[in-house]
């Protein structure tokens, strides 16, 4: 049976007009997300990429790779995905991150952005990232680019010393912490980078919300795209504990 955040994502695939919008509301983070993924792919690789919904991330990717094997639990995400952009070298595949029943290769790299946060609890999510750890070839990498609760508490708090009030994680999702995770993908593997999103955060969580007002917030404004630009010419790690996602690359051991 499905869960209600499996409806939702269905929902947004016939509802959403917008490709560029379907899969996350903020396309300035959606950009920043991408271009720290894209250093990490390859042209000789295969890649599996885990959730894709409507296929606009698979339109980012593929020309970076040999091949994408790209899926979705939303039947309609993988519809609207193949009616949108097609297949050139690349599948779009219905299939289930936690019994995968047509991934059977052993991919050069998997990559799985904001999919885990969408699960029932903590333990589908250790679930999925076993079963994605045993779909990476020796030597390959995954990358997990995933919201944990630590960047919300940050940013609450520190929300929260400036009188605004806290960062509401979306109802939908679940976070984990990374502690929590963790065990579960450094079996068998090695941390080789990781990227995050804490400047971009800290500019539209605290710095706009300050200076227009909590109840003056809205997506992809001008702001945002100043945010965006500033953030991706400056991003220390300074302020990492602020991001509310954490991009991980792991390497498979030999």
């Amino acid at each position: 049976m499905k869960s209600t955040t499996d409806l939702h994502w269905s929902a947004r695939a016939r509802s959403v007009e917008d490709d560029a919008e379907v899969n996350i509301m903020d396309v300035f983070q959606r950009e920043l997300e991408y271009q720290y993924i894209a250093r990490y792919l390859r042209p000789e690789m295969n890649l599996l990429e885990v959730g894709c919904g409507n296929g606009f991330s698979t339109n980012r990717f593929r020309p970076l790779v040999r091949h994408v094997d790209a899926f979705d639990y939303s039947e309609e995400m993988i519809t609207r995905a193949r009616a949108a952009y097609g297949e050139t070298n690349n599948r779009f595949l219905h299939d289930d991150v936690l019994e995968p029943k047509s991934l059977a290769a052993a991919y050069d790299a998997v990559l799985c952005v904001r999919v885990l946060i969408n699960l029932r609890d903590i333990a589908e999510q250790r679930r999925a990232i076993a079963s994605l750890t045993r779909l990476v070839r020796p030597e390959g990498v995954l990358i997990l680019a995933e919201g944990y609760q630590e960047g919300f508490t940050a940013l609450t708090a520190l929300r929260q010393e400036l009188g605004l009030p806290p960062v509401e994680p979306a109802a939908i999702n679940v976070y984990a912490t990374l502690d929590q995770i963790r065990p579960t993908f450094m079996a068998g593997f090695a941390l080789e980078d990781e990227f995050h999103l804490g400047m971009y955060d800290y500019l539209t969580r605290v710095v706009y919300p300050l200076v227009a007002g909590p109840d003056n917030v809205r997506h992809n404004t001008v702001f945002s795209e100043k945010c965006f630009h500033l953030a991706r010419a400056f991003n220390p790690d300074a302020v990492k504990h602020l991001s509310r996602m954490r991009g991980l690359v792991l390497r498979r051991l030999a």
